[in-house]
């Protein structure tokens, strides 16, 4: 079964679009996409819905691979970004890995792709997590601070005061595992 995967495609050549969407079919994805080409579109793009995945060709007339990218992060979205391209070399792609491109593939050799893409989708979802563990410590911690205020003096909420304690112990190692 085929998994639905709402990708961006940032690319001017429809043939290499379509080289991208039959790799991921290949790899098991039922890829819903829309391809752009500029960052006016680009932009419009990232605010008419939500995406899955960005890919981007690193060389365009009117748009580079490293200003979509930062057009993604600008956007304030935690979208996987790779870069597809068959005409830079390793240093540029060290330098997009660097600025925050999730993974790099010569559009020559898609074979890694399918590979990278469940790769990042899985980091992407362990992302959330961890940013929701982080924020339900924070509001657990702030509700500790002042169940403890009203607990002084009061020896009867020190049972129910121990337990709040233990459940924020147990949300913290939840954290500290995606720290790792």
């Amino acid at each position: 079964m085929s998994r639905t995967l709402k990708v961006l495609i940032v690319e001017d050549s429809a043939d290499d679009t379509e080289l991208v969407l039959r790799a991921l079919r290949r790899d098991g994805f039922a890829p819903e996409a829309e391809r752009v080409q500029t960052a006016e579109a680009l932009r419009a793009a990232l605010t008419s819905r939500q995406w899955d995945l960005v890919i981007a060709d690193y060389s365009l007339p009117q748009l580079n691979g490293l200003e979509a990218l930062t057009l993604v992060q600008e956007a304030g979205r935690d979208i996987p970004f790779i870069l597809v391209s068959g005409t830079i070399g390793e240093e540029t792609a060290v330098a997009a890995v660097k600025a925050g491109a999730h993974d790099y593939l010569m559009k020559g050799n898609l074979t890694r792709l399918g590979t990278a893409v469940a790769r990042e989708l899985r980091e992407a979802a362990l992302r959330v997590e961890h940013r929701q563990a982080r924020e339900d410590l924070a509001r657990r911690s702030r509700e500790l601070e002042r169940n403890f205020e009203m607990t002084l003096g009061r020896e009867d909420r020190v049972v129910e005061l121990k337990r709040e304690i233990n459940e924020l112990l147990q949300l913290l190692g939840k954290t500290l595992k995606y720290n790792v």
